[in-house]
């Protein structure tokens, strides 16, 4: 899913994640330059997507129903 500020600025990409089946990638982009990248829960999600259409304005502008690999470092 992909969700769109009202000016355009600001975009939150949610893919569902590769190998994982209640895990989402969640992709932040400002201005078209990504920002963040980060592995959430289902409920994060969930509660992610709510907030910013409620409290924000955010707008569904697409849907994504292929899988981001995100790749997680240890150190």
């Amino acid at each position: 899913m992909q969700l769109t500020s009202k000016d355009g600025n600001m975009v939150c990409d949610f893919y569902p994640a590769a190998g994982y089946t209640d895990k989402f990638v969640q992709v932040t982009s400002f201005q078209g330059k990504e920002m963040s990248e980060r592995l959430i829960s289902k409920r994060d999600m969930q509660y992610g997507v709510n907030s910013r259409i409620d409290a924000y304005g955010y707008e569904v502008t697409k849907f994504h129903t292929l899988p981001r690999v995100k790749f997680m470092v240890a150190c």
